[in-house]
């Protein structure tokens, strides 16, 4: 059986998955070079086919993560954005909610994916709409690392009318209990509302705001945000009489926080939401009767809160989908496409789903080569990679490294990387300004050794090897990580590295032995406003526009001479 996945909303992807293996995914911003692209991932369709040998043929089943395919806010403004915010207004109610999804599902736009897919052949292949909400617990639920049940908890900003759910998942199934109407959505409302009064850009940078909120002081104004939204069960209810992030809800924010400084309206909005998120993970888990719990959408990609819900006494255990934004729902959606299938045909389900990330596209040595070629740069294939990148970095360069498979989700997590010393803060303003040219406040992250990580991380959790969690240091972690903790609070986002990643991981050894540090910075292989570098050409761009020291592509080490 073989299902193709396809997200044609924003952060757009697709992926294939074969008699329950996820044989390649692709998100179709890396193709174009285009962040949080939103649209039919044409050019991901290419590179699937094209790079597993799956004949469009023989696709199954086409899965849709949505039933209202899920643009804003990345296209601008259009009419229809004015109208689905008035539904929004309207459908305080589940009853309301559950009328205007019926409606707008028969609405959405399929003509240009179906063109797409009538391309390829596939356009009368039959078509299973998924539930947004389902595709992200899906993604959850189904990647585990535990046998047994789990109580499954989604959120993000909006998609097909709800902004959060909790279910309960045994073996196969899972029962959704509780919904949240889009109306009442604390990711959009809150969060991405504070995001746009502060300057910044909604549904892109609230991590801008976590990154933020440590230096400010919430309680100067914790006491006005705490009423606009609260928590009611299993659902989340808006107190203010706005929704979305538009004119209104910006005014009505501007005369509530008149006077009030930006770092602690920061803080604030990131108290608020924790408590918030603490308050439905505790009514969840005593809903269910289950400690464990799996969670994803994009709300879950804040990983301040994460830590607050690991750390819960009711939590036995946490596990966050990496890929937790829209990034990820094609998979979910693959999963239940493929769960469907099986169920037509009276098939027992054998789901094999990787627990590392590297679910993208790899690059062959002559294709590296071809491009270095083209850009004029001078380049040197390496005796021994690891080693010579390692001691690169212990000898002070900045090097970034593109070499196999890419990264599913917004974490890079050693393959499409810029790697730097830890230990020195002055790393850091190179990086912001001369490289990543991005805000000066915000954290760079660490990779651990999974051999070391109890020398520098308080309490590791087991599954600490995606980005998605934070953790405090210990003294020598916050000495020796420096550059790679949040610099106010020294609290760590880690990815702990092991054979999943067995190149990485050799090149943090090779810079242990020259420095005694068994970890080292690593950010996204990117400049501010693109994606994460999507192509080798992309990758000797960027080292073209940056201040970047050398690039690492596969076994070619390249330089700017």
């Amino acid at each position: 059986m073989i299902v193709l996945g396809i997200n044609d909303g924003h952060d757009a992807g697709a992926c294939l998955l074969r008699d329950g293996k996820l044989l390649l995914y692709s998100a179709e911003e890396r193709r174009r070079n285009i962040k949080n692209y939103a649209g039919v991932p044409t050019e991901s369709l290419a590179a699937l086919f094209a790079r597993t040998g799956v004949s469009p043929k023989d696709v199954d089943l086409v899965a849709l993560s949505s039933r209202i395919r899920t643009t804003f806010p990345t296209r601008g403004k259009k009419k229809i954005y004015t109208v689905m915010n008035a539904m929004s207004f309207m459908a305080r109610s589940q009853w309301a909610t559950n009328a205007g999804r019926w409606v707008l599902s028969r609405m959405r736009k399929r003509k240009e994916l179906l063109e797409c897919l009538s391309g390829y052949g596939i356009a009368d292949k039959p078509l299973l709409a998924c539930d947004h909400h389902e595709t992200h617990a899906a993604t959850a639920f189904y990647h585990r690392p535990w046998d047994g049940p789990a109580t499954i908890l989604t959120m993000d900003g909006a998609g097909d009318g709800l902004c959060a759910t909790v279910s309960i998942g045994t073996g196969f199934e899972m029962k959704r209990l509780a919904a949240t109407p889009k109306y009442h959505s604390v990711a959009a409302g809150l969060y991405s509302g504070i995001t746009a009064y502060l300057g910044l850009k909604p549904y892109e940078h609230e991590y801008k705001v976590m990154g933020m909120a440590p230096y400010g002081q919430a309680e100067h104004c914790i006491d006005l945000l705490r009423p606009l939204f609260s928590v009611n069960g299993l659902t989340f209810r808006n107190h203010t009489g706005y929704t979305g992030t538009g004119t209104a809800i910006r005014h009505y924010l501007h005369k509530l926080l008149e006077g009030q400084r930006f770092d602690n309206v920061s803080a604030a909005c990131q108290q608020a939401f924790e408590e918030m998120m603490v308050q439905w993970t505790q009514n969840a888990i005593a809903a269910t009767g289950v400690r464990k719990v799996v969670a994803a959408g994009g709300a879950f990609l804040n990983v301040k809160a994460n830590k607050l819900i690991r750390e819960l006494p009711v939590v036995e255990a946490l596990y966050v989908y990496p890929c937790s934004d829209d990034g990820g729902t094609p998979i979910g959606a693959a999963i239940l496409g493929y769960l469907r299938l099986c169920q037509q045909t009276g098939t027992e389900p054998t789901l094999d789903l990787p627990k590392d990330m590297y679910l993208g596209l790899d690059h062959t040595e002559q294709e590296m080569e071809a491009a270095i070629q083209a850009s004029g740069f001078p380049y040197r294939r390496m005796a021994h990679p690891a080693d010579e990148v390692g001691g690169l970095i212990a000898s002070g360069q900045i090097v970034a490294r593109f070499d196999g498979r890419e990264e599913a989700g917004p974490r890079a997590l050693g393959n499409r990387s810029i790697l730097a010393d830890p230990r020195d803060l002055r790393y850091i303003r190179k990086l912001n300004f001369a490289i990543k040219q991005r805000d000066f406040w915000m954290p760079f992250a660490a990779s651990v050794l999974e051999e070391d990580q109890h020398t520098y991380i308080v309490n590791p959790s087991k599954w600490a090897f995606y980005m998605i969690e934070a953790f405090e240091t210990t003294p020598e972690g916050a000495d020796k990580l420096v550059a790679g903790t949040h610099p106010f609070d020294r609290t760590i986002r880690p990815q702990v590295v092991n054979d999943m990643n067995p190149g990485y991981r050799d090149i943090i050894r090779a810079f242990k032995a020259r420095t005694g540090v068994g970890g080292v910075l690593n950010t996204s292989f990117n400049l501010h406003g693109f994606p994460v570098v999507g192509s080798p050409k992309v990758a000797l761009d960027t080292l073209t526009k940056s201040e970047l020291d050398a690039v690492a592509l596969g076994p070619f080490l390249v330089t700017k001479g």
